[in-house]
Order: structure tokens, then sequence, then C-alpha cells
């Protein structure tokens, strides 16, 4: 799995970015890559990992997880 952490989120439309530790272009997610369980967790600052797929406006994480610090 790859790791970043998050750059930006807003609950209210349920996207935001990661900032990936590769150096590689900032990374679209939505809410639900994440498990429902830590939805609550998603805040700008937190590491989290994560896989690449491609989304329908180009690469985008998926399976995502806060990690602890």
């Amino acid at each position: 799995m790859l790791k970043g952490k998050i750059k930006s989120y807003n609950p209210q439309n349920a996207f935001g970015f990661i900032t990936q530790d590769s150096g590689e272009d900032d990374l679209f997610f939505f809410k639900n890559a994440f498990p429902e369980d830590q939805y609550g967790t998603i805040q700008v600052g937190k590491p989290v990992e994560y896989v690449v797929v491609a989304g329908q406006k180009g690469p985008q994480a998926a399976k995502a997880h806060v990690i602890e610090d």
C-alpha cells in the first residue's frame, strides 16, 4: 500500500485530496474510499494508506484507511 497524508477534506461534499509520500501529484479521494467506521477520523494532516485506481477523471485513492502516527 502507498502512504500519504490528508491534504484537504470537505465533509459536506464527501471528497478530498491526499498528499502522496512518493512526491507524485495530490490524489483525489471520495469518503467511501475509507471504511465506514473511519469516516469520523478523516481529518487534514492524518496519515493514510491507500491504493490507486482509475477513476472517471483520472487516478484516485481506494481501499484507504487512516493509520496511527
